[in-house]
């Protein structure tokens, strides 16, 4: 079990601002879960990364004349009328995947109780991913979100891509978090940006794309569904999932007090010493979780779930991505 006190003095880090350098770390560390990955494969034979596109796969290389045993759906019938003659379309197998991050930092994943906010755990779970990713030579990109803006860096080749969007993630997740903190801000804090990168993923991600969505999944709704419905028509999607053990269930420990959560500047209290306030709060998470696991079930999708109480690598077995 990892000493929290240890691990972020190592990144010089309170757990609570990203930084570079604790996202860079996980380049040295793609080879191992590679590695673990190949020696230890998922029991399932579904998902994303056991498939390298959605669909045919492959890329147009050239066009010559039909012969026998070629596939009729491949017949380039522009040609053939042009030239009265039938000719038939090769493809090449792609050697470069897309891989598109949709990360969520609405402000609810500014929580944590133990290690890190889940906002910080959503930064490593990409960084960590990407960096995979490139190893196996794909291109990445990504769709990062907080209430207020976003910004899109479509896939790029080689490290260049990964280190886009480590950048990328250090800025929004600190900007997310001054916004979360300050008082003052405006009503639009509140709200939930996983839709609307949704939205922007459909016009982004071409056909055959990896997408991984990562999110607390806390403002999952009808629509939300919907656009991830609309996303795995031709895509293919990986659902990551990032709680803190204190959203779950309240300690046992703390039963006979207050709880006090704060974001710096402001400071709220939950009666964890109240029997029924405890059971109501466990029943509403509980709820909501189920409907959650029910609604993507529905579609197909299997939620993969980390916590930000503990390092990703103490994880990734887990979970084998």
């Amino acid at each position: 079990m990892v000493n929290v006190n240890e691990w972020l003095r190592q990144w010089h880090s309170d757990g609570v601002a990203v930084g570079i350098a604790e996202l860079m770390y996980y380049r040295s560390k793609a080879a191992a879960f590679a590695r673990h990955r190949k020696l230890h494969p998922p029991k399932a034979q579904t998902g994303a990364l056991l498939s390298k596109t959605r669909g045919r796969g492959m890329e147009f290389d050239e066009v010559r004349h039909y012969q026998a045993g070629d596939d009729v759906r491949a017949i380039d019938w522009r040609v053939t009328a042009r030239t009265g003659s039938p000719h038939t379309k090769l493809f090449r197998e792609e050697r470069e995947r897309p891989v598109l991050f949709v990360v969520d930092l609405a402000a609810s994943q500014h929580f944590g109780s133990q290690l890190t906010l889940k906002s910080v755990l959503a930064c490593h779970l990409t960084a960590a991913l990407a960096w995979l990713a490139v190893q196996r030579g794909d291109r990445v990109g990504a769709l990062i979100g907080h209430p207020t803006r976003h910004v899109e860096l479509r896939p790029q080749a080689r490290q260049q891509g990964a280190l886009r969007i480590l950048h990328s993630l250090v800025e929004m997740q600190n900007e997310s978090l001054a916004l979360w903190r300050d008082a003052d801000a405006s009503a639009a804090v509140t709200a939930v940006p996983l839709d609307d990168l949704l939205r922007r993923a459909q016009q982004l991600a071409k056909p055959g794309t990896i997408i991984h969505i990562i999110s607390d999944w806390q403002g999952f709704s009808d629509a939300t569904q919907l656009l991830l419905q609309t996303l795995q028509r031709h895509n293919s999607l990986q659902v990551l999932q990032c709680s803190d053990p204190l959203e779950n269930r309240l300690p046992e420990e703390l039963a006979q007090q207050d709880i006090a959560i704060s974001n710096g500047r402001q400071q709220r209290h939950f009666a964890a010493g109240d029997q029924q306030a405890r059971e109501h709060y466990v029943r509403e998470v509980s709820q909501q979780q189920q409907e959650l696991l029910l609604q993507l079930q529905q579609l197909g999708l299997e939620l993969r779930q980390f916590s930000a109480a503990r390092p990703i690598e103490e994880q990734w077995p887990e979970v084998m991505l």
